[in-house]
């Protein structure tokens, strides 16, 4: 991935941000006028943001499993936490990125008696044919790396950019909120992430404010802390973003 793509995979991390919090935003503020249990369910441009809200907190965890150090790591009951997750998250992600080979193909990479004459008259591939796809790792870490920036900004948003509708301080703050310290405090706030969203698509928001209020605030601010800082470098970047137009509830 060159620069010129980096900008706008960066680009499309303010898009998704900015989205989602307009469709948070409007489902919350529609939750206020019906009773638990009674609200609209989500339209298909509604599951659509969201689920582009969850592969994006997808990409997140994978760029903490490539980048967590366990030097970062002072109890056990915290390795044992990262063991658990990142060795079953990287199990999977080593196949994604290609970084894995079964043992067939590993003999066939590295055949000794491969030359390439003995390619060309047998119809064999050349060996670097057999060497795996690796694919690039840059959008992970942009993805974690921006998340790790809006978690850690989340407590200082200024008031006025706070809209979560259901803010009870005044003026609305997040400034309660703690950043994440250690490797395990941010892979618990990721999964705590990527269940909310899983919760919003398939759970009525009323219920959700009632019995998730603090994991439904943190997700929505950290998506429109995101939203607020990635825009402001967007624009410094000149680049124009396509926004799903969502429809009032």
């Amino acid at each position: 991935m060159d620069n010129s793509s980096s900008v706008y995979a960066f680009a499309g991390i303010s898009e998704v941000a900015e989205t989602t919090t307009h469709l948070l935003a409007l489902a919350l503020q529609q939750s206020e006028t019906v009773k638990p249990g009674e609200g609209k369910a989500l339209g298909d441009v509604e599951h659509y943001v969201l689920q582009q809200a969850r592969d994006y907190l997808s990409t997140v965890r994978e760029g903490f499993v490539l980048s967590v150090r366990t030097s970062g790591v002072s109890h056990r009951a915290e390795f044992r936490y990262l063991l658990d997750r990142v060795l079953t998250d990287w199990d999977s992600l080593s196949q994604e990125l290609g970084l894995d080979l079964d043992d067939s193909g590993a003999a066939e990479a590295q055949r000794p008696g491969d030359t390439a004459i003995d390619n060309e008259q047998s119809g064999a591939l050349p060996p670097h044919a057999y060497q795996p796809e690796v694919e690039r790792v840059r959008r992970q870490l942009l993805s974690f790396g921006m998340a790790a920036i809006a978690l850690g900004y989340l407590p200082r948003l200024p008031s006025k950019q706070v809209t979560f509708p259901q803010s009870y301080g005044k003026p609305p703050t997040y400034a309660d909120i703690p950043v994440p310290r250690t490797p395990g405090e941010m892979l618990w706030r990721i999964e705590e992430l990527e269940q909310t969203i899983w919760h919003i698509m398939s759970s009525d928001l009323g219920e959700l404010v009632q019995r998730r209020y603090g994991p439904l605030r943190r997700t929505y601010g950290f998506f429109e802390t995101s939203a607020w800082l990635s825009t402001r470098e967007v624009d410094r970047f000149g680049i124009k973003t396509t926004k799903t137009k969502l429809r009032r509830f």
